[in-house]
């Protein structure tokens, strides 16, 4: 049986790294990230890329990730780690829905901010991320995702 692997957690807290270092039985798995969309070419060479955010597709670059990863389920038979913020469980929600049409064993490692403080996490971060953003993510960070509202903020119903 497949594995799909969600690894999430606040910036730089070792989301990638972690990603990057998992191995099944002598098989390196597919690895995916929403980041990969804002690496673009140096002067039109592929050999050097450089890490360019526009939070204007923000939006894009995560459907581009779930689109390469439900690719990947189709037609490959390695197991899949997304590793992405995934600070909310409607975050996750598409990944979730792709594991269980592939029936594919679905695993959400958390490490949130890998025992970090605020300071040393911006000081780690390479994407420039202001360190207001870490507080704010740490503020709206869901814990116990698994019993969150799956939908977007924007389809939710008001509560009024």
């Amino acid at each position: 049986m497949r594995m799909m692997f969600l690894i999430r957690g606040l910036m730089s807290s070792g989301k990638s790294t972690l990603g990057g270092g998992l191995f099944f039985l002598g098989e390196e798995p597919r690895n995916f990230e929403a980041d990969s969309y804002f690496y673009v070419d140096v002067d039109g060479s592929t050999m050097e890329k450089k890490y360019k955010f526009d939070p204007a597709k923000l939006a894009d670059a995560h459907r581009d990730c779930q689109m390469r990863v439900e690719r990947a389920m189709e037609t490959s038979d390695r197991n899949v780690v997304v590793s992405n913020t995934f600070s909310q469980r409607w975050e996750m929600e598409p990944y979730i829905s792709m594991a269980k049409k592939f029936g594919w064993k679905l695993m959400v490692i958390d490490l949130f901010d890998a025992g970090c403080d605020d300071d040393t996490l911006f000081e780690r971060n390479a994407h420039d991320v202001p360190i207001k953003s870490f507080a704010r993510m740490r503020e709206h960070y869901e814990h116990a995702w698994s019993g969150g509202d799956p939908n977007p903020p924007w389809e939710r119903e008001s509560k009024e």
